[in-house]
Parts: C-alpha cells; structure tokens; sequence
C-alpha cells in the first residue's frame, strides 16, 4: 500500500524504469519554448518483505500442533496457517475506524530492520478501485474525514463514486448525517452509482424524488470492498 508520505517533488530524483531519472525528464519539459512546471507523484509500495514483517499467526491450537510430526506442521503452516490465521493481519479492518492513523512495519533496509510507517488507505483505495478522481477534500488533520468523488471504470460516464473516510472517534454513526450536511452531500440522491463510507452506520439505503420515483442507493461498508479488491474479485 501507498505510504501516506509518498508525494514528493522532482528533486526527490527517484529513478524511472527506462533509466531517465524524473528530475531529468521535468528539465527536458521545462525549456524556453515551453515553460512547462513539473509536479512529480512519487509512490512507496509495499514489498514482499513488508507483507511478511506484518504477519502475525494465530494459532488457537498450540498444544496440538506441537504434538504433530514435522511434515504434518509444514503442511500445516504453508497450507492452511498462512492462508486463514495471518488474515486478520494482512489487511486490520478494525484499524478502519481511524483509518488516518493505519500503520505497518515497513522495511528500513536490506539488514531486515524495519520501521513503523503510517500508510495510506486513501490513496490505495483509489487505486484498486481504479478510480478517476473527480474532487478531492482532504480535512484528515482539522477536521478528521476525506471526501472523494470519482468515476470507476465499470460505471458510466455519468456515474459517480462518493467515499467517505472517516476518524468514526471524531465522527461516530450518530454524526455522521450532521457530516454529510456540514458537506452540502446528500448520500441519497439517485446521482451516486456508489457510495462507500467506512466504519458502522445506520445510513438508508433507499431514495425517492418529487417525481415519485424511487430505488435502493448502492451504500457499500469499506472494509469489506477494500479486503474483496485486495484479496479477491472485484466490487
């Protein structure tokens, strides 16, 4: 996943794949004819090894395992533990409910040391969604939430995604109407192909106009996208 510190500028001079540093690429762009400014995007994924630095095994069964032979708990651990006991630590859901403070171990260098890093469950959602951003308001530090419209590439063109992101200590489920009207949204209008809102809520999930039309709003847990496109198939 992205780390939240990932934007940086040109000067940062990461290298590219083709061996053209971006540093290099923005001074090509940057000439008389052109005048063209640079904003570099840099982004820190997590590698192999910080997948396994945040494996944490749960095995209910300790006594019973230890009594196994030495195949048997190879198979054990390569077939099943790794599998199903280490889920809960690849991806923490329960740390979704203040998901601006989500932190991983993340390697520091080739010696294996590693180093608590907060990462960016914003900017990761985005991508596994694949969503073209539409706006943008980003209060994680002042007020506590993140408000992203969009457009993903299953949806027409004229469908939008809203995402809520949410500090739920902040703004618990009986504040979290009150946010959508401090934000002038109204989750309700027949406009959002979907909406996704972190945390527990109690938010209605039908819609109706003057008009006398009416349907179901496609309000969508968070979590439960962000484990699916992480680990599964594809929401």
């Amino acid at each position: 996943m992205p780390s939240e510190k990932s934007s940086r500028s040109a000067d940062a001079n990461p290298p590219l794949s083709d061996g053209i540093n971006n540093k290099t690429a923005a001074y090509a762009l940057n000439t008389p004819h052109n005048g063209v400014s640079q904003i570099v995007k840099v982004l820190k994924l997590e590698s192999y090894e910080d997948c396994l630095n945040n494996l944490v095994l749960h095995n209910p069964n300790g006594d019973l395992f230890a009594t196994l032979p030495e195949q048997a708990r190879r198979d054990y651990v390569l077939r099943y533990m790794l599998d199903v006991e280490s889920r809960g630590s690849l991806l923490n859901v329960a740390h979704f409910e203040r998901p601006f403070d989500y932190v991983m171990e993340i390697a520091a260098d080739s010696a294996g040391a590693s180093v608590p890093t907060r990462v960016d469950l914003v900017e990761t959602f985005n991508y596994l969604l694949g969503l073209t951003v539409v706006s943008w308001a980003d209060r994680r530090f002042d007020k506590g939430y993140v408000l992203v419209t969009g457009r993903q590439p299953n949806h027409a063109e004229d469908e939008t995604t809203l995402i809520l992101w949410r500090d739920c200590t902040q703004w618990p489920d009986d504040k979290l109407a009150g946010l959508f009207d401090k934000l002038a949204v109204n989750p309700q209008e027949s406009e959002f192909a979907a909406v996704y809102v972190n945390g527990d809520h109690t938010l209605t999930t039908a819609w109706s106009n003057a008009d006398g039309e009416s349907g179901r709003l496609k309000i969508r847990q968070t979590e439960a996208a962000f484990l699916d496109l992480m680990f599964g198939g594809n929401v």
